[in-house]
């Protein structure tokens, strides 16, 4: 117990020597602890704590000029910009006027507007590049596009992001670094334009197949996939979030040939859209997405009637060589492989009129097909010119021929007035629809898959 008392009695007296001799630093400590305890909270406020490393696997084959809407858009802006129901607003610019017959767009810029190297926009930065419209630069802040024809979607096009050379853009993020295997993009590194931002970097890696991405995720290369039709084995694992979106700007449809063999019958074509059963969910009713301020949600709905769809089946049969004596039709159903279960599907429901379906799988759209069952995606505005114009033979892939739908098609994209477009574009999907040279079946489910 001496031995106790004895150490105890060592400690108290060498802690008072050691604060007699240090007593200043012992003090000065003490007070830079109570400041830093008191300041540094207010010194760090609005400092970034973490400013992790996001990779993201796209699926596609992209050059730098084609790349992403979603990916532009975070990098620049173009003179205007879309709101979901296709509406269109200013961006860069402040505001445009329309002259001579929807032939001339004048184009006001906002004043506050920099690109990422600091300097002002102003009109001569404005690149779009356009081979059939005349630009003139009119002054700093007003910029003049004249087009040979009345264009009314023509805001629409302005809202692509414009760039100066070198990537040098308008938008919240920088591109810091680029990867390319000859014209192809295989990697982009963008990080915020303000450095206080809480967001982090983004590392964008593309992938030519959704199996190429998938693998990629189960590796580690990549922290999510954007935009898959297909979760493969993905869906049964754990620690994941799987976030579903219906994309209302794409629609999956059977396009058919309307001018060469069998189903340039419109019977037919209607009978095989009655004996679809249509359990996919949501419904594309036309092709103009159901979010638009031009969607007519009155068109001709073809439900499921299957004693109709014979009726009208039996019509098509008299003037159709292939079942002349009782000879079964057949029909070859083409395909890409993402949508080869829906094709299924149809088979079956089609099978019920006897008549024979082959299911072809293709990769890419072919010149020559009978039924065509595909993913098509469309703009903003509802113009829909280039896919069924009879003039357009590369883009109508249907072949479709209709003066009536050729006439609404070629108002529509000239008149200035929007509640005139839009009884324009309610006719056109009336009539098109009850044409049938396509059956629209349903807005697509994409997925984001990530780690938790």
């Amino acid at each position: 117990m001496r031995t106790v008392f004895k150490k105890i009695r060592f400690l108290v007296l060498l802690s008072r020597a050691f604060l007699r001799k240090h007593l200043r630093l012992v003090l000065f400590s003490f007070l830079i602890g109570i400041i830093s305890f008191w300041l540094l909270p207010k010194i760090t406020k609005g400092v970034p704590t973490s400013r992790r490393v996001q990779k993201v696997g796209l699926v596609g084959k992209f050059t730098v000029s084609q790349l992403p809407i979603e990916i532009q858009n975070l990098i620049s802006s173009g003179l205007t910009s879309i709101l979901e129901d296709g509406t269109v607003v200013p961006s860069l610019a402040s505001s445009w006027e329309v002259n001579e017959e929807g032939k001339v767009y004048t184009f006001s810029l906002k004043k506050d507007q920099f690109w990422h190297d600091e300097d002002q926009v102003i009109a001569k930065d404005i690149n779009y590049n356009f081979s059939d419209v005349a630009t003139s630069v009119l002054d700093n802040e007003t910029i003049e596009f004249r087009l040979k024809e009345s264009f009314s979607p023509f805001p629409v096009i302005v809202s692509r992001p414009v760039f100066k050379k070198g990537f040098i853009g308008t938008g919240e993020y920088i591109v810091t670094s680029l990867k390319r295997n000859g014209q192809i993009v295989e990697e982009m590194v963008l990080k915020p334009k303000n450095k206080k931002s809480k967001d982090g970097t983004l590392v964008f890696r593309f992938y030519p197949t959704e199996e190429a991405a998938r693998v990629a995720f189960k590796l580690g290369e990549i922290d999510s996939i954007k935009g898959i039709s297909g979760l493969g084995d993905l869906e049964k694992w754990t620690n994941i979030q799987i976030a579903p979106e219906v994309k209302l700007n794409r629609y999956v449809a059977i396009f058919f040939d309307t001018q060469t063999g069998k189903l340039s019958d419109k019977s037919l074509r209607q009978a095989l859209a009655y004996a679809l059963e249509k359990k996919w969910t949501p419904r594309a009713l036309s092709p103009i997405s159901s979010d638009s301020w031009a969607y007519n949600p009155s068109v001709k709905k073809y439900s499921f009637d299957l004693e109709n769809a014979k009726k009208l089946f039996n019509k098509a049969s008299e003037s159709i060589e292939s079942v002349e004596g009782g000879e079964t039709i057949e029909v070859e159903l083409a395909t890409v492989p993402s949508l080869l279960s829906t094709a299924e599907k149809i088979k079956d429901d089609w099978e019920k009129l006897l008549i024979k379906i082959n299911i072809k799988v293709i990769n890419t759209i072919p010149e020559e097909f009978e039924a065509l069952l595909v993913t098509q995606e469309v703009s903003p505005d509802p113009d829909q010119y280039a896919l069924w114009h009879s003039t357009q033979e590369i883009s109508n892939i249907s072949h479709y021929k209709s003066p009536k739908i050729d006439k609404l098609l070629e108002d529509g994209r000239r008149a200035m007035n929007r509640e005139e477009r839009k009884e324009i574009y309610f006719d056109f999907q009336r009539f098109l629809v009850e044409d049938t040279p396509a059956i629209f079946l349903f807005h697509p489910t994409l997925y984001t898959i990530s780690r938790k």
